[in-house]
């Protein structure tokens, strides 16, 4: 129990037992006032045994059969404690663990908040579904820009009518140049400039379409009497497209063409 002195306050904590059955006068070891303490009631509460078993607890305030004391140069006094902070030292308890279940060696697991994790699931949820309907809205062309998607869309069981379409319409047949262009009026010719001697080559292309067309490359073959080609090459002509049954010039030349070249033929470069 505690005793706290009336004149200046101070307090000990004693074993409630040496002030039975009918009081004790005591002193304190403070400013040595004395006086009388009755005998506790019957349901006062005793101390914990921690605190019980300190020092200052053994040899603060033990009183004696006429008139106990507790000496300042025996016993140190012990420093004041502020009500509310003695009753919460009074008061405390520690906290036992709480025991794990037999045949358990985890931990309990502490609470968690699966708010954001399942946010997380609906937006990956979310993304899949839209991955896989753009795959299938532009289905034809996903199929033009990658062509080996195909595959997969066979696989499957899907349409892919709008790739199929586009490669047939890469493996139809090209129109020959000769049923949209003609050549005419070729005209080879040779000038001399000192030891330099130069071929030239001139004509027009017709479009024979109602439509206008890009030109395309021109070819030139020198051949020798026995067919053999001599020398060839390429050229583009002076004009990029030619406009629905126009009629634009060429003209190409070569140094020094070879001396056994006994013929000349203008044709187109693709074909």
């Amino acid at each position: 129990m505690i005793l706290t002195c009336p004149e200046c306050s101070a307090r000990y904590v004693v074993d409630p037992t040496a002030l039975l059955p009918n009081g004790r006068r005591v002193r304190c070891a403070k400013c040595t006032h004395s006086w009388k303490e009755p005998a506790p009631h019957v349901d006062t509460p005793v101390v914990d045994a921690a605190e019980a078993e300190s020092p200052a607890v053994s040899e603060a305030a033990e009183p004696k059969q006429k008139e106990p004391e507790v000496k300042a140069s025996d016993t140190p006094a012990p420093p004041e404690l502020a009500e509310e902070e003695f009753a919460i030292r009074r008061n405390r308890r520690k906290k036992r663990p709480r025991p794990m279940p037999k045949g358990s060696n985890l931990p309990a697991l502490q609470g968690h908040k699966h708010g954001d994790s399942l946010w997380g699931w609906y937006s990956l949820g979310g993304f899949v579904v839209l991955v896989i309907a753009s795959f299938l809205i532009f289905q034809t062309s996903i199929s033009e820009i990658w062509p080996p998607s195909q595959k997969l869309y066979r696989a499957l069981g899907l349409n892919d009518h709008g790739a199929s379409t586009g490669s047939h319409e890469a493996k139809e047949e090209k129109i020959p140049y000769h049923e949209l262009f003609k050549i005419e009026n070729t005209v080879p010719g040779k000038t001399r400039v000192g030891k330099l001697v130069t071929l030239t080559v001139k004509g027009n292309i017709r479009n024979l379409t109602d439509k206008t067309l890009p030109l395309p490359l021109l070819k030139i073959t020198l051949k020798d009497s026995r067919g053999k080609i001599v020398r060839e090459w390429t050229f583009k002509p002076a004009t990029a497209t030619i406009s629905e049954g126009q009629k634009v010039p060429y003209s190409t030349s070569l140094p020094n063409p070879p001396e056994n070249a006994t013929s000349i033929s203008v044709t187109f470069a693709d074909q």
